[in-house]
């Protein structure tokens, strides 16, 4: 929206029945693109297009104030088309045609982007010798902990064994460093009620306040959850390096960039490495420590 407002564009947000197609008809001369949730709603009505996707002739009781159907797009976060329009009329916040083509169905979408800038740049800038030894660890539910994406999962993947997993409280006692998340939410994670030892847990915060807290520390640690978060981007722009875990890749060729997929998989395809993304193999253990300790000691620049 505020890259919109920044081209000189104005917004129209309305309720997706009888009100949209009235402001429509209101101000279609002037419309160049209407992006709707749930498209197909739409594309098939012809009380809502000029001419649907099953037949390109208008049907008799359409009206040239209808919606034009090469108008609609559809804005989704994930690397997907979205039906009925498809890639081309799939608005995307990452280039999802750098991705090797196993892993992109959404590949001929249209990449429109995004940036965190204006609410990062807002946000002081804490130099790195005067922040603690403090890592933030990424990550809204407890059930994280559990899931086998999570980089220090169990081989035989018991949850007991990674919920009581001790490897925070002692990397914090050997190298004087500080786990802090926000509280997790307990959806789906049974009988545990608490992260693993060493983590300690915050009030959720505002958004202002979350980047104040982040910035502050020294490296910003994904846990395999929640992917492409926008976080990251939020992380480096303040100075902080990300932990991004790869869930998979060709054991064959370990280090085949193409054969990844992680927690942030942009992070991974345009490039970007050591130091300011330590990009660490699930399982990895020693890994995982030797990564965490060389980002907490490596400065970045913002």
């Amino acid at each position: 929206m505020d890259a919109m407002h920044k081209l000189g564009y104005s917004m129209l947000i309305t309720t997706p029945k009888r009100d949209f197609n009235e402001w429509f008809r209101k101000y279609h001369k002037n419309v160049q693109i209407i992006i709707r949730e749930r498209p197909g709603e739409c594309v098939y009505d012809p009380q809502c297009v000029y001419a649907d996707v099953a037949s390109p002739v208008p049907a008799p009781n359409s009206t040239h104030l209808n919606l034009p159907i090469w108008k609609i797009f559809h804005a989704a976060w994930w690397n997907l088309a979205v039906e009925p329009l498809g890639g081309p009329f799939t608005l995307s916040p990452e280039p999802y045609n750098i991705w090797p083509a196993s892993q992109s169905g959404g590949r001929d979408n249209y990449y429109l982007g995004y940036t965190v800038e204006p609410t990062c740049l807002n946000t002081p800038f804490i130099p790195f010798a005067q922040r603690p030894k403090q890592a933030y660890i990424l990550g809204k539910y407890l059930g994280y902990f559990k899931d086998g994406r999570y980089p220090l999962t169990d081989p035989v993947g018991r949850a007991d064994a990674q919920y009581r997993d001790d490897f925070y409280l002692k990397f914090s006692e050997e190298e004087d460093v500080t786990f802090l998340a926000g509280q997790f939410d307990l959806f789906q994670v049974g009988n545990y009620t608490q992260p693993p030892p060493g983590i300690t847990q915050h009030p959720r915060l505002p958004r202002t306040d979350f980047q104040t807290m982040i910035s502050k520390s020294r490296v910003l640690v994904g846990i395999g959850n929640p992917i492409l978060s926008p976080t990251p981007y939020e992380a480096l722009c303040l100075g902080i390096p990300f932990m991004n875990p790869i869930v998979e890749w060709d054991r064959n060729d370990p280090e085949n960039k193409n054969s990844w997929e992680g927690q942030h998989g942009a992070l991974i395809h345009e490039g970007i490495d050591q130091p300011q993304v330590y990009h660490v193999k699930v399982g990895d253990r020693d890994g995982f420590k030797g990564a965490l300790k060389k980002a907490v000691n490596t400065p970045i620049d913002r």
